[in-house]
């Protein structure tokens, strides 16, 4: 019994090490293995694959939500703009006696951090995280009658209301009058900003705070709107405010400038509009004025992104007639994704299955179309998964690399960051789906069809709804969090060297 044990410990680490050594010993150039003292051979596999175009992705299950114009040198021009409801900072408010309204800001922090300083702590410096371009466009805000339901009413108030990228011309319908503020010039700055915050004894302190999109709204307006439906039914609770007062829109147009977008975390404690007002009391038969303020949250209620641009002519009828196109395109936000076959050939698939082979790794490399992508900037990671089931894949799953505070580090095994080479420039994406390959040959698993997005962060494996799309019903929700895209060479791409396949590298027993 020790002799068995020891010799199935042995074989264990053989197989570890020749593993590991298979890892380390070959080099992969152009679909050939040099320098492999492990006998680990290569064969590679035809694969299909083809681009597909989203252009209604559901976008009120997000993290974080963009607004501004993106303007991509290979896809386009895209705008977004964000729908959200406020929520009372507290129910049926009592605002005092006498009351003015002084003021009404709209704040929203930008991702942000604090700059290597020169010593002076009085004048603490800014880095803008998350801003993606450096030109401006036009920002606008409106009150609208577009009520925001929790429940589909569709579906028998039993399920989630699902909104889309495309319903801006929903939202523009509903718009309530003038717009609440217009800036045609709006630019993202790294400035800190100042403000007051009014304790319960009426006292104020000033607070400095980290760069936020800062701006004043019109006091006559929410005076009318809030200070003067002091003790109705409007303000006494929040089910009856969100029907009251029931979305905002907050709009970007282009201006004519490079644009750029912002990604903002609108569940921040500090996304918030905020009416500073004064008011009296009597101390003691003197009549004092004290300060006050109500908060209107944008955390806890419904929202979502509107995206407003169309692919250029040339890229949509490239993915709309898959059987001429050397290219896949893939882009974020309301973008493209591709699908993939990695045995489309049933003949063949049954021989692979027929072999007694450790399955060391396999992978997918994506080369980039450098010649199309020019200078235009490229997403830094790209995930692949199950897209019948619209399931992770095994080797995601199982990534030792998956680092939960940092999904720049995290599964880099499973989707190795991009390869650039000496200019920067973006060569190729590998993705390993070892696991997922020898299930598939050990017969423990079917060949299903896999999806390819952008991702802009690679531990959200959520999806979100698309509809439109044949044979489509969801995406991963991540692919709306990146505002970049690249175009990679297909199955069908003429330079053989580049061109899509499977490649396994196994030991044959």
């Amino acid at each position: 019994m020790k002799l068995k044990g020891l010799l199935q410990i042995t074989t264990v680490l053989v197989v570890v090490f020749a593993f590991v050594g298979c890892d380390e010993d070959y080099t992969d150039i152009g679909g050939e293995i040099i320098n492999n003292p492990t006998n680990v051979e290569l064969r590679e596999v035809d694969v299909n694959a083809s681009s597909k175009k989203i252009n209604s992705i559901q976008t009120n299950n997000l993290f974080n939500y963009f607004l501004g114009v993106n303007k991509n040198p290979v896809y386009g021009e895209s705008t977004a703009s964000i729908v959200t409801q406020v929520n009372l900072g507290r129910n049926d408010p009592d605002f005092g006696d006498n009351t003015q309204l002084d003021s009404v800001v709209l704040r929203i922090p930008y991702f942000s951090s604090e700059a290597e300083s020169a010593g002076n702590d009085e004048n603490v410096e800014y880095v803008l995280d998350s801003v993606f371009g450096e030109g401006s466009f036009k920002l606008s805000v409106y009150e609208t009658s577009y009520f925001l339901n929790d429940l589909d009413p569709n579906a028998g108030f039993e399920e989630r209301q699902k909104y889309y990228s495309d319903q801006q011309p929903e939202i523009e319908e509903n718009i309530v009058g003038e717009a609440l503020y217009v800036d045609d010039s709006f630019e993202p700055s790294s400035s800190s900003f100042e403000t007051y915050e009014v304790a319960d004894s009426g006292a104020s302190d000033t607070i400095t705070n980290a760069p936020a999109l800062y701006i004043k709204l019109p006091v006559s307006y929410f005076q009318r709107k809030i200070i003067d439906k002091e003790g109705s039914d409007e303000l006494l609770n929040n089910n009856n405010f969100k029907n009251y007062f029931r979305s905002l829109f907050i709009k970007a147009e282009d201006n004519g400038t490079e644009g750029s977008q912002i990604l903002f975390n609108l569940s921040n404690s500090d996304a918030k509009i905020t009416l500073y007002y004064s008011y009296e009391i009597d101390d003691e038969g003197e009549t004092v004025q004290r300060r006050g303020s109500l908060d209107l949250n944008f955390s806890g209620g419904n929202r979502f992104n509107t995206y407003s641009g169309e692919f250029p002519q040339e890229i949509l009828e490239a993915i709309e007639t898959p059987a001429e196109a050397d290219n896949l395109y893939l882009m974020g936000q309301e973008g493209s994704m591709a699908i993939i076959d990695i045995f489309p050939d049933p003949t063949v698939l049954e021989e692979l299955r027929q072999n007694d082979w450790l399955v060391n790794e396999a992978n997918l490399i994506f080369y980039v179309n450098q010649d199309e992508m020019g200078d235009a900037i490229e997403p830094e990671r790209l995930y692949l998964y199950d897209l019948e089931n619209n399931s992770i894949l095994a080797d995601y799953q199982n990534d030792a690399s998956f680092n939960e505070s940092n999904p720049e580090l995290s599964r880099t095994i499973f989707s190795a960051p991009l390869e650039r080479g000496e200019d920067e420039r973006g060569v190729f994406y590998k993705i390993r789906i070892t696991q997922h390959v020898a299930s598939i040959l050990s017969e423990d698993s079917e060949n299903v069809k896999l999806g390819l997005v952008v991702t802009g962060n690679i531990n959200d494996a959520g999806s979100s709804a698309v509809r439109g799309i044949e044979d489509l019903e969801r995406v991963p929700r991540a692919t709306t969090q990146s505002p970049y895209g690249t175009i990679l060479y297909g199955d069908e791409a003429a330079d053989e060297e580049k061109r899509l396949k499977l490649r396994i590298y196994y030991t044959d027993y």
